[in-house]
């Protein structure tokens, strides 16, 4: 049987062929990725796909993760003016099962399938925890949140969360500047995402440079001007070539791992903790550094629970397609 698995982002939306054999196993045909703001709707980018790829009336079924929550088979896309619909889009590209679910859903339903290679690991945890509960948390576009748990007959059933929209807890004095920052700023309440994700730590930039901090070199401004300000920013964090950079990742990665921790706690997941999205890939070595366990840890009364989990980084860049793929493969 031939699935469609899919994931949409704020910026792109990857789709892909699976084909599921008779043992139930998934093999990944082709992945082809498209700009989210390219297209009107969702039925739009999947029609020219199914087109492209010649499968036009061969798709048994498909699931798209999506940021957002999904409402009776419907969803209104956080960071895109989408509104889908299981019904619609099955009708518009000729699929008899189509299933919505929330992206980080798509991306820790793939974690039974994990290998060693996929994972990083910033903290080993104890082999003796409970393996009940897992989560992820997963900056990019914005900041997403799920979690898994183990039913009594065996199987991973993945649900969905919206915990980072939760507010952002300060837990320094520099944070808790921040903070206030951000409220004078947004004019409104201040959300985790606004400074966890792609578009956060371009906030946190700002704010060192606002409140004088550290000092903005002319340089940097030129080619922040030309690139992704957010990837500049990392990258240069990542090579210590401008402090405000430096810095602005230092305090990004505390409060991933301070937040990571936190997740931990709220779901009592310790049968481990992943850190996904687009970004932790790409500053691993920033990750692997310290700051970010050494925040994941700090929880208190409750720490011990915290250490006993461990904490990894999700190397593989299609696992929200495994695990869609995964998802359709059931339906």
């Amino acid at each position: 049987m031939i699935l469609i698995a899919g994931d949409v982002g704020g910026t792109k939306t990857r789709l892909s062929l699976y084909e599921r054999g008779a043992d139930g196993s998934l093999t990944r045909k082709v992945v082809q990725k498209f700009d989210s703001k390219s297209a009107s709707t969702l039925e739009e980018i999947m029609n020219s796909f199914i087109d492209t790829q010649g499968v036009r009336g061969q798709v048994g079924g498909a699931c798209i993760g999506i940021p957002g929550p999904v409402v009776h088979g419907t969803v209104k896309a956080t960071n895109l003016p989408w509104f889908l619909s299981e019904v619609q889009i099955a009708e518009r590209c000729d699929i008899p099962k189509v299933r919505l679910v929330n992206d980080l859903v798509a991306t820790i339903a793939a974690v039974p399938s994990f290998s060693k290679d996929d994972l990083v690991t910033l903290h080993p945890g104890k082999p003796d925890r409970e393996k009940q509960v897992f989560a992820i948390l997963a900056p990019g576009t914005g900041l997403g949140q799920g979690f898994m748990v183990v039913a009594p007959d065996g199987t991973f059933v993945p649900l969905a969360s919206e915990g980072g929209h939760v507010e952002f807890a300060p837990k320094n004095d520099l944070e808790f500047d921040l903070l206030k920052y951000m409220q004078r700023k947004l004019k409104k309440r201040v959300s985790i995402e606004r400074v966890l994700c792609g578009p956060g730590l371009v906030n946190i930039y700002t704010f060192l440079k606002d409140l004088g901090y550290n000092d903005e070199p002319p340089e940097l401004v030129a080619e922040m001007s030309k690139e992704d300000a957010a990837a500049v920013i990392a990258q240069h964090g990542m090579k210590g070539g401008y402090e405000i950079c430096v810095k602005a990742l230092d305090m990004f990665v505390s409060l991933l791992g301070s937040q990571a921790g936190d997740v931990v706690l709220s779901y009592l997941a310790t049968g481990g903790m992943y850190l996904g999205g687009g970004i932790p890939p790409k500053i691993l070595e920033k990750l692997q550094a310290g700051l970010t366990v050494d925040a994941y840890l700090k929880k208190g009364r409750l720490s011990p629970l915290v250490e006993a989990t461990p904490l990894h980084v999700i190397k593989d860049d299609h696992a929200a397609l495994l695990g869609a793929a995964t998802i359709a493969s059931r339906l």
